[in-house]
């Protein structure tokens, strides 16, 4: 449909989906919120959390179907607007009934954006399918590492009405997919319609080894976001801000790996790019257990970026393997990922009750051979499926 790439429809895009990943991201700020307003267990707490992961897990590859079937556009600025409205209300809900239903209306409006979103971007990326999916999920990553630490300076200094504030990066993103709505909003041409059959041309066993990949990737990241501060603790070798500065540099190491990854993969090839990521995740994983200072920050930024770098390339296989059934692709994509990232910490969480912390660390770092070893068969360029 493009001859270039537009640069700023993707851009705008980009925007609204750091927007609607800091709505997402904010929400464990206000956990402590809301655990002390409604005397909540650890346990009743964190199913606040899981409601939100659960529901777009689930809803995204349900959105991508839909979109498959018929041209949604609008869903990429519902989805924005429901995402940001939604959280913003958690902390002036009276129950916690509501607050779950407040969440999950977020959650919704979550995965309505994501694959209509992603299949926009891919439209306007014209041959540079990989770039543009790495700009796109730059802008979660980005979205994901500033929504904490916004949210917290907002609520600390302002208390419950700071958590409106939030609304103003939403306002932003509509703003920005607004003044390229004439480009965004164009039909995207569908060669067939029918979904989930040999009709379709899907390429079942590439997706699920490539949905594997996913998963092992999303488990590595999650459980380091995860563990990293626990690991700290318990060690007692950094502090409590120290071990969250490791966090934030690694999701935002993790967003350039994201950009850089399709911009890679375009010029060097993606099994080339995806190998020596991943052999450079191993090293620096390696660097970041047995190191300390500046040495050891600069390990597991560039973990983080190595780690992130083969995502936007999955995602784009995942859709060249569902050549009719973008949408669901982008869904599969995305939900597989939300989905690893709750079962893999609670997993790893099971492993670090048994054999401990230090374990559970040396285990996310000997996780990417096993993404090294299967990238050793990811298909440089993935055949059209034939159909049947």
């Amino acid at each position: 449909m493009f001859a270039q790439p537009h640069r700023p429809s993707i851009a705008a895009v980009t925007l609204a989906h750091i927007s609607v990943d800091m709505q997402t991201g904010s929400l464990v700020v206000l956990l402590p919120i809301l655990l002390a307003h409604f005397h909540l267990s650890y346990a009743t707490a964190a199913a606040i959390i899981t409601a939100n992961n659960i529901i777009i897990a689930i809803a995204q590859p349900l959105f991508g179907i839909l979109g498959d079937h018929r041209s949604y556009q609008w869903m990429v600025w519902a989805g924005c607007l429901l995402c940001g409205v939604a959280m913003a209300s958690v902390l002036f809900l009276p129950s916690y009934g509501l607050v779950i239903a407040a969440v999950v209306l977020s959650g919704i409006g979550s995965a309505a954006f994501h694959p209509e979103a992603l299949s926009r971007v891919r439209a306007v990326s014209a041959e540079k399918v990989a770039s543009g999916t790495s700009f796109f999920f730059s802008g979660g990553n980005i979205g994901f590492a500033l929504g904490p630490i916004i949210a917290t300076l907002l609520v600390e200094r302002l208390g419950k009405p700071g958590a409106l504030l939030m609304l103003i990066p939403t306002t932003l993103g509509l703003l920005a997919l607004w003044s390229q709505w004439r480009t965004i909003r164009q039909d995207i041409p569908k060669k067939a319609r029918v979904v989930g059959s040999r009709e379709a041309g899907i390429a079942f066993g590439l997706v699920a080894f490539l949905m594997l990949l996913i998963t092992l990737r999303s488990t590595v990241m999650s459980g380091l976001q995860a563990f990293i501060p626990l690991y700290f603790h318990e060690t007692g070798t950094l502090s409590k801000e120290g071990a969250a500065f490791l966090v934030t540099l690694l999701a935002i190491c993790g967003a350039a790996g994201t950009l850089s990854g399709g911009l890679l993969a375009d010029r060097f090839g993606r099994r080339t790019t995806m190998a020596t990521t991943m052999v450079l995740a191993l090293g620096t994983l390696y660097l970041f257990l047995h190191t300390e200072g500046i040495l050891r920050m600069v390990a597991i930024g560039f973990a983080g970026a190595c780690l992130s770098a083969a995502w936007p390339i999955i995602v784009v296989m995942i859709q060249e393997a569902m050549p009719n059934n973008i949408g669901l692709a982008s869904g599969l994509s995305l939900g597989t990922s939300y989905g690893a990232t709750g079962l893999g910490v609670a997993a790893l969480g099971g492993f670090a009750d048994a054999f401990g912390l230090h374990s559970t660390m040396t285990l996310l770092t000997l996780l990417p051979v096993g993404i090294l070893l299967m990238t050793l068969f990811v298909p440089e360029r993935v055949s059209r499926p034939t159909m049947l």
